[in-house]
């Protein structure tokens, strides 16, 4: 039992493989925790971009209206004005 113990003891077989994979595994978590931070920035900014724009929307229509008016055509285009978008929470 004890040779079995001082063989098991002595056996180094496999520990620069098992260093080489944690050195590995290390580098690929922070490799990880740099890319998703910057996918974080990315998606935010792009939520940023649709947020704006939708900020920017006219809600207004305009309506061309052709008709027979006092023996005249009238030729009228009516503008109806969009209210903007506010932020209700400040």
């Amino acid at each position: 039992m004890c040779a079995l113990l001082k063989k098991l003891f002595d056996d180094e077989g496999g520990f620069v493989i098992t260093s080489e994979l944690i050195l590995i595994a290390t580098i690929v978590c922070l490799g990880m925790v740099v890319g998703l931070t910057e996918v974080t920035y990315a998606v935010s900014g792009e939520l940023i971009d649709v947020a704006n724009a939708y900020n920017r929307l006219n809600q207004g229509r305009r309506y061309n209206k052709l008709g027979w008016n006092d023996n005249n055509w009238n030729d009228a285009t009516i503008e109806l004005n969009g209210t903007p978008a506010r932020d209700e929470d400040r």
